[in-house]
């Protein structure tokens, strides 16, 4: 079994990790650096979904 995740960003923008933490930590950075928000671990956490 796959622990694999993906956030759907309302941007449009999918985001792949092979967990919790990859998956989040992409989140922020995209969140960041796309648009120019804090995003926390929790927030993101809450929109990840299985891959």
């Amino acid at each position: 079994m796959s622990d694999a995740k993906i956030i759907l960003c309302p941007c449009g923008f999918t985001l792949h990790g092979s967990g919790n933490t990859e998956v989040v930590a992409a989140a922020q950075e995209h969140a960041r650096s796309i648009h120019d928000q804090a995003l926390s671990y929790e927030q993101a956490l809450a929109m990840a979904r299985p891959a």
